[in-house]
């Protein structure tokens, strides 16, 4: 079973759920990254470590399409509440760049890694393409678009940072994630 053929399977009540599960982490764990590291941005929506590209990721890979829907609205309603209210088409291209994105890094990677959809034998290895390969499609598509909307001086230097900072937030999550499901995993084997 495909993990398409697995999500066709939920409820639509289910599937709004993780989209809406997915959009609200999203904003929080936005708000969070800029109560931590808002004095590491480099420029407009680049910044050296950006833990909610780990969120992005996450959500994508285990949630496919729901997550990235669910990315997108998050991202659009942070582009509403911390950006220009006024920059609808900003904001809302902002938002479907940053749920494309990882679903397009996703879609890359099962083809070019030949990864299983429903990730079984996901490896480590496999988590350091996968990051790379994200932190790069996610960079290069939000800095041409922030650079064709005059919000960046310098595409280069600021695709370069982002590219850093999304990578660097997307190992602290993914590696948070496997962590935690090892824990999980160990606690279940323990006996009574």
């Amino acid at each position: 079973m495909t993990a398409s053929e697995a999500s066709d399977k939920l409820t639509p009540q289910t599937q709004a759920l993780l989209i809406l599960m997915s959009a609200v982490t999203y904003f929080y764990a936005f708000k969070l990254n800029l109560h931590w590291f808002d004095w590491m941005e480099f420029s407009h929506g680049t910044n050296w470590v950006f833990i909610p590209s780990g969120i992005r990721l996450l959500f994508v890979l285990v949630l496919a399409r729901f997550g990235g829907i669910g990315i997108a609205l998050g991202s659009i309603g942070v582009n509403y509440t911390y950006g220009d209210v006024d920059a609808h088409l900003f904001n809302i291209v902002t938002g479907l760049i940053s749920g494309l994105s990882p679903f397009l890094a996703r879609y890359l990677a099962m083809r070019w890694f030949n990864f299983d959809t429903l990730l079984f034998n996901f490896t480590a290895k496999d988590l350091f393409r996968v990051s790379v390969l994200f932190a790069v499609v996610n960079a290069l598509l939000h800095q041409l678009w922030y650079f064709w909307m005059d919000k960046t001086p310098d595409f280069l230097s600021s695709a370069l940072a982002m590219g850093v900072g999304d990578w660097f937030g997307t190992v602290l999550v993914l590696t948070a994630a496997s962590l935690g499901i090892q824990l999980f995993k160990l606690i279940q084997r323990r006996p009574p």
